[in-house]
């Protein structure tokens, strides 16, 4: 494992550079599930009868999005070097998926915590900034897209919330 910085993952600048520790393939997939219970968050809990409210409301939120038990209790790490990700091993299971080079050993809760400290860490104020920006609602906003890949630059492309442009390139 080495530490990264977001803008040498893809070769751009990215706002606020991002520092984890973990290879360009699982930094990014880390990114999207942190974006996952992030919008999630925000979407069922974020409550704020004003406008002015809606961004300190947020901020006392985003740190929730990092605590373990948000992530699935049986999160492995799939796949080759280099073409690694997080993934739910329930779902992988329920979807008949098949297993190859997994790893499941327990730390990968606490790599996604980590991943998202560090992601808040960088990038808060410019999530509270898009929250209270956000018309309508927030949980409908690409919160992975924001975060992974414009924001932070450690993805390329967004893996759970897709949108038209992304459609169209697949």
């Amino acid at each position: 494992m080495r530490a990264l910085l977001a803008w040498t993952s893809v070769g751009t600048l990215a706002a606020a550079p991002v520092q984890l520790d973990l290879a360009d393939d699982l930094a990014c997939s880390a990114c999207s599930f942190v974006s996952r219970s992030m919008r999630l968050l925000l979407s069922s809990k974020l409550k704020y009868k004003n406008k002015a409210e809606k961004g300190p409301n947020a901020r006392k939120l985003l740190r929730d999005a990092c605590k373990e038990d948000r992530y699935p209790s049986q999160l492995a790490v799939i796949g080759d070097p280099g073409k690694q990700e997080f993934v739910d091993f329930q779902d992988v299971m329920n979807n008949g998926g098949t297993v190859t080079n997994m790893v499941m050993d327990g730390k990968q809760r606490g790599q996604m915590k980590d991943a998202c400290l560090a992601i808040m860490d960088s990038l808060e104020d410019d999530i509270v900034r898009q929250v209270e920006q956000t018309k309508g609602r927030v949980g409908g906003y690409n919160w992975e897209k924001f975060i992974c890949v414009s924001q932070s630059g450690l993805c390329r492309k967004t893996k759970f919330q897709k949108d038209e442009e992304e459609d169209e390139e697949l």
